[in-house]
C-alpha cells in the first residue's frame, strides 16, 4: 500500500463510531495509530514523576499537561515508520489541537482532520442500547454538553485552517466510510500544506 503523504486526525461525537472507522482506515491505508487517550490512561498508572504530575492535574479536573502531551506526540512522530502516516485518535481539546498543528508545522507534515457528527438523540440511543436507566441517560447528557462546550472549539479551530471535514455519522458504517474515503481522495489531489500555515 502506498502511503497517503499526509496524516489524519479523527475526532467525533460520543458513540459516533470513531474506533470502527479508525480500524477500517488502518486496513485501507498504511497508517500508524496514535491514541492520546490510551497514552493518558497508561501515564496515570505510572509510578513516575510524570505519572504523579498527570494524576495531580487530573485530580483538579484539568487535561494532561501540554509538556507531557508534546513529548508523547514528538516521540510518536520520530518513531513513525517510513512507509506510514499517522492516524491520531484524540486531541479533542483546542490546546491539544494547537500543539499537534505546531508539531506538524515544525516537521513539515500535512494533516487532514475528520469530525464524525451525530444527533443527541442518536448518541443517547446508541450509548444506552444495552443499559437503559435514567442515571446513564443523565450522565450521557452531561458528556454531550461537555463535548459541545469543549470539542466544538477544536472543530472550529481546524475549520479556520481549512483542514476540517465534517462527516455525517448518522448513517450506516459503510456509508460513513465511503464519505471519509471520498474526502481523503479529494484531499490527496489538493492538500493544504501546514508548512506554509502560520496561524495558531
Amino acid at each position: 500500500m502506498k502511503k497517503l503523504g499526509f496524516n489524519i486526525v479523527l475526532l467525533g461525537m460520543i458513540a459516533s463510531g470513531k474506533d470502527t472507522q479508525a480500524a477500517i482506515l488502518k486496513k485501507k491505508y498504511p497508517l500508524q495509530l496514535v491514541e492520546t487517550g490510551t497514552y493518558t490512561r497508561k501515564l496515570l498508572k505510572e509510578k513516575s514523576e510524570n505519572g504523579e504530575w498527570a494524576r495531580r492535574t487530573a485530580g483538579k479536573g484539568k487535561p494532561l499537561p501540554t509538556v507531557l502531551l508534546q513529548k508523547f506526540l514528538i516521540k510518536e512522530i520520530k518513531n513513525k515508520s517510513k512507509g506510514k502516516d499517522l492516524l491520531l485518535l484524540g486531541g479533542r481539546l483546542k490546546p491539544e489541537a494547537q500543539l499537534f498543528k505546531k508539531i506538524m508545522y515544525t516537521n513539515k507534515e500535512k494533516i487532514l482532520v475528520f469530525y464524525i457528527s451525530l444527533p443527541d438523540k442518536e448518541v443517547i440511543k446508541r450509548s444506552t442500547a444495552r443499559q437503559r436507566n435514567t442515571d446513564d441517560t443523565i450522565y450521557i447528557k452531561k458528556r454531550i454538553k461537555w463535548h459541545k462546550d469543549q470539542v466544538w472549539k477544536t472543530v472550529k479551530y481546524y475549520q479556520k485552517l481549512g483542514l476540517m471535514k465534517i462527516i455525517n455519522g448518522n448513517q450506516t458504517i459503510p456509508k460513513v466510510t465511503e464519505d471519509i474515503l471520498k474526502a481523503i481522495e479529494e484531499y490527496k489531489t489538493n492538500p493544504r500544506n501546514l508548512a506554509l500555515e502560520t496561524r495558531t
